[in-house]
């Protein structure tokens, strides 16, 4: 491996609540399983922007979007260029709805968004909150949502999953439940609990393409942890679609 995977965790100060901060602890652990040395460069407001391979933005409430969000358009255009490199992005409810194209607030606010993932947030004065599973393309996703937004996709942009049990981004011009959005390997969610502990399936997913962006592969796991901690996630995954009436979760 050349060099540490360097894992940029943006805003954890103002975007970390429904402990998002575990989904880097758990890219770290997860690497580490594999063999691979890791940095966690932490950025905070008026920060220079660190090179990175994978980067990580949490949630967090309007008060603490605010906070942020002229930083965010000041480092938009360097983060739009790691999506276009194929670094991915992992960005959880509320600093999701900072990298879209915009967040409508209750009020009728417009905060523009950082152009990053192709999705409209508009927040309500209803709250979706309770356990969310999602039927994606190679895993059955579990978590927890605790959000007020409608979020709206781009004609054409690909959603994480369906919904079978939750609110997710709210139902389509069709009527059909999705939840999230996928850009190439970057993923915008609702998904808490924290979402990859619960979801190693997707934590792999976002650490090789971390590695392909490099030119390399992401190595077998060389600790029995690994499969430790994934038999707890199915445990956890599985105990939410029994809770939650939805079929047993994969």
């Amino acid at each position: 491996m050349t060099g540490p995977l360097r894992i940029l965790h943006l805003f954890p100060r103002e975007l970390g609540i429904n402990g998002d901060a575990g989904n880097v602890s758990a890219l770290v652990k997860r690497a580490q399983w594999r063999g691979l040395d890791v940095v966690v460069q932490r950025y905070d407001v008026g920060d220079d922007l660190a090179p990175a391979d994978l980067v990580h933005i949490g949630s967090g409430p309007l008060s603490s979007q605010r906070i942020v969000h002229a930083d965010v358009l000041r480092i938009a255009p360097a983060l739009r260029e790691f999506a276009a490199s194929g670094v991915p992005i992992l960005a959880v409810a509320g600093g999701w709805q900072l990298l879209g194209h915009q967040l409508v607030t209750s009020d009728g606010e417009t905060l523009p968004g950082a152009g990053i993932f192709p999705s409209q947030a508009t927040l309500g004065v209803e709250r979706h909150v309770g356990e969310i599973v999602v039927e994606a393309s190679d895993s059955t996703l579990a978590g927890f949502e605790n959000h007020s937004a409608t979020t709206v996709l781009d004609d054409g942009a690909v959603p994480l999953g369906t919904v079978v049990e939750g609110f997710g981004n709210g139902p389509d011009a069709t009527g059909r439940r999705v939840e999230g959005v996928r850009v190439g390997e970057s993923v915008g969610t609702h998904l808490h609990g924290p979402v990859l502990p619960m979801n190693p399936v997707l934590a792999d997913r976002l650490l090789a393409a971390a590695l392909l962006a490099r030119g390399e592969e992401l190595p077998q796991p060389i600790n029995r942890e690994l499969a430790t901690a994934d038999g707890f996630a199915a445990n956890a995954r599985r105990a939410i679609a029994q809770r939650t009436g939805a079929r047993p979760a994969r």
